[in-house]
């Protein structure tokens, strides 16, 4: 699948389309989920709890923002590939992290949990056909198709999985 146009998304999304690499997206988000899994088993609970920084998150919150940023954009890809017309609301990253009370859950919990939205979110992608990943919403105020959405949601975990390698586990 070829990367979508630029005018299907807002620009603040570019960071992450550009991540991808290759037209092969969804072996590129299997891989990417079999890395996550794998460097995640690797890491106890004392790891998981680490802040690189004052007022960052924990190297588990950010796995969980990537579950809740997963299963969000796989609703928005849901929602917008089957003609939803109405706008779908943004969310508050930070309020998400903070209300979820991730820092109560076991790494292995967030790290099931995970595994199967992501698979979910693989087989709910390859059924998108050519119509329904051209079709546009509105998701956060922004106009933005299904396939965009793909790319963002596979884009972002890169992103993160980049921050966890360079900020977390740097030694």
């Amino acid at each position: 699948m070829q990367k979508p146009e630029v005018t299907e998304y807002a620009p603040y999304h570019q960071r992450y389309i550009d991540l991808i690499n290759t037209d092969d997206i969804f072996s590129f988000f299997k891989l990417q989920s079999e890395e996550t899994v794998s460097l995640f088993k690797n890491i106890n609970e004392v790891q998981a709890s680490f802040r690189y920084a004052e007022g960052k998150w924990m190297m588990k919150e950010v796995l969980a923002h990537i579950v809740d940023s997963e299963r969000i954009f796989g609703y928005r890809a849901l929602a917008i590939s089957h003609g939803e017309k109405n706008p779908l609301p943004g969310f508050a990253e930070n309020e998400y992290v903070t209300n979820g009370k991730y820092q109560n859950r076991s790494l292995q919990s967030l790290l099931n949990e995970y595994a199967h939205l992501s698979s979910a979110n693989l087989e709910l992608f390859k059924t998108l056909d050519d119509e329904m990943l051209s079709q546009k919403g509105t998701a956060s105020g922004k106009e933005i198709t299904a396939k965009a959405i793909i790319f963002v949601t596979i884009g972002h975990e890169k992103h993160h999985l980049d921050i966890i390698k360079t900020r977390y586990l740097k030694n």
